[in-house]
């Protein structure tokens, strides 16, 4: 077990390739977090996906490794009828078609924030990502602008979101040890109580600006309007941490797939210069806006084959068995953890032809098959925030392409961990050679 979790913590990638050489498309692992079978076939992700709900238990699989910073009550942590009817409650939100409305609000971050960059100068992209990522967070979730009233709870949440690029082992149960303040899982403790008693504030604020000025349009202000069947709405501490899952479900992850597309996209001239010219044909010297976005569809298949080679989690979309289960001709005993894994579905030659080569036309004008595209997970755990991540990656990669040229300043990437997720391990060099 602990030469296991010593490789998937190390070098995740390389570790699952050589299993899957080895031992076939189904593979278990035994690592600290429990017994965990490997699927990277469409037929069994698309039985994980499909099965019953009351057996699969993502929510309990999920909070066994982010409980102590979600909290039980979430989307992200229930399981059964609590869970499908906390999604439905959440779900209006987060709809494809209410993403457009934030793209002027995307691009205006994006084009402050690219005001910054140095010129004729390498500097690492993901940390400008992430700065990206949290201000939109402030801004369409939170509904706070930059300024004094943000600035207090920006660095709180900043933090906070850093805690899934500190040391994966610190979210096992058994390493998560309050020592103090000054201890590592401390640390993280102290800033949660922080962070708590801040957005407490801010909710109880907020319910009462919305009563008196009505609806606004940031996330925040509709799920406080958000009601069940019997009239209640979501109690403080259930926004609260709710409200915490977005956080940590939409900055780090989007900020380090940012980096990742930019990698990519740097990496082939070929798709960088037919992204300019659609770039060209649908936006010209118009600002960007909901309307010409929606219009880019080579941009949009080339973030969907970023993140085919370039899954930012080794597993994306964990479910812990209630009972025993079969798949594949094996029965696995109650307890098991059973796991999508992305980066080696992804690379399937059956699904994905000469699968090393980076070709964006593989999902030009084409739905996606949910078996076999699954950064966000599947089934009715599929990410709520999906449509929200790509419609903000979309619209950062267009203000940027649109503003400036940028080229790699080193290559290849490296492959690198930053906590849990798989990063540019100098978080995507870049050079700014025009504007």
């Amino acid at each position: 077990m602990l030469f296991q979790t010593a490789r998937m913590v190390r070098n995740p990638l390389s570790y699952l390739e050589q299993c899957r050489r080895e031992f076939g498309d189904i593979f278990t692992l035994r690592i600290a977090l429990g017994t965990m079978v490997h699927l990277t076939t469409p037929a069994n992700i698309k039985v994980l996906f499909t099965g019953e709900p009351e057996n699969l238990l993502a929510g309990e699989a999920n909070y066994n490794l982010f409980g102590a910073i979600s909290g039980r009550g979430t989307v992200f942590t229930m399981d059964g009828e609590a869970h499908l009817h906390r999604r439905r409650l959440l779900s209006p939100p987060f709809r494809g078609e209410r993403m457009l409305q934030y793209t002027e609000l995307m691009r205006d971050i994006t084009e402050q924030v690219i005001a910054t960059w140095p010129v004729h100068r390498p500097f690492a992209l993901h940390p400008y990502m992430q700065q990206i990522t949290l201000r939109v967070i402030l801004a369409a979730v939170f509904g706070l602008e930059v300024g004094p009233q943000a600035d207090g709870l920006s660095h709180l949440l900043a933090m906070l979101a850093n805690v899934g690029t500190s040391s994966p082992l610190l979210l096992m149960p058994m390493l998560q040890w309050d020592l103090g303040r000054y201890s590592p899982w401390g640390r993280i403790v102290h800033l949660l109580k922080k962070t708590h008693t801040a957005l407490d504030l801010e909710i109880g604020r907020r319910r009462g600006l919305n009563q008196e000025s009505g609806s606004r349009e940031d996330i925040l202000s509709l799920l406080l309007e958000i009601k069940d069947e019997e009239e209640h709405p979501l109690t403080d501490q259930e926004l609260r941490d709710e409200l915490i899952v977005m956080l940590l479900a939409g900055h780090e992850t989007t900020g380090t797939t940012l980096a990742w597309v930019f990698e990519r996209i740097l990496s082939e001239p070929d798709v960088l210069e037919k992204i300019r010219v659609e770039l060209a044909a649908v936006v010209g010297n118009e600002r960007l806006d909901r309307q010409n976005i929606a219009r880019l569809e080579f941009l949009e298949a080339t973030i969907k084959e970023a993140m085919r080679v370039r899954p930012i989690m080794p597993q994306a979309g964990v479910r812990k068995l209630a009972a025993p289960f079969e798949i594949a001709g094996y029965k696995l005993p109650a307890g098991t953890l059973v796991a999508n894994t992305p980066h080696l579905l992804h690379r399937n030659p059956d699904l994905y032809p000469e699968p090393d080569r980076f070709l964006p036309e593989r999902f030009l004008r084409r739905n996606v098959n949910p078996y076999e595209w699954t950064p966000f997970g599947g089934g009715v755990r599929r990410c709520l925030g999906m449509a929200f991540a790509l419609h903000e990656i979309k619209v950062v990669l267009a203000t940027v392409f649109t503003k400036i040229r940028l080229r790699l300043a080193d290559s290849p990437v490296k492959v690198g961990r930053r906590g849990f997720f798989i990063a540019p391990a100098d978080g995507t060099r870049v050079v700014v050679v025009g504007i």
